[in-house]
């Protein structure tokens, strides 16, 4: 499974959570917004892994630890691991909000990562090795 397919396998696993929860959970990844579903009152930021999320670094953006500190009852980290199913293990969702992603936000030190985007030409025209 490839990164956009894990991303997506965890949005819709976590959309069919909140319907479950009587919440209308709305995709707004091509928003703008600082986090990936919408679900009144809840604002959340998807993390997707294949494998088991146990003791592996969760990425935020500055604008998305903006806005867990800004409104941290609102803001919630889901993170979704196992979605590979290997081994047998079974899709899971840990749940972060309030105190404890602000704790988790506070000892970590931020680092700049740039992501730029290797546009269709750029890899087409790229060196290749065989």
């Amino acid at each position: 499974m490839g990164n956009r397919e894990t991303e997506q396998a965890a949005i819709t696993h976590v959309m069919a959570l909140e319907r479950a929860a009587g919440r209308d959970p709305k995709d707004v990844r091509t928003s703008g917004l600082p986090y990936d579903v919408e679900s009144p009152p809840r604002m959340i930021e998807v993390k997707a892994f294949s494998r088991s999320a146990r003791s592996e670094a969760l990425p935020l953006e500055q604008r998305q630890v903006t806005a867990a500190k800004a409104d941290p009852e609102h803001y919630y980290l889901y993170v979704v691991d196992n979605l590979a199913g290997r081994d047998g293990a079974e899709v899971a969702v840990r749940v972060l909000h309030g105190p404890a992603l602000l704790a988790m936000i506070e000892r970590s030190k931020p680092q700049i990562t740039y992501w730029p985007t290797f546009k269709a030409a750029e890899y087409d025209e790229a060196e290749r090795l065989h």
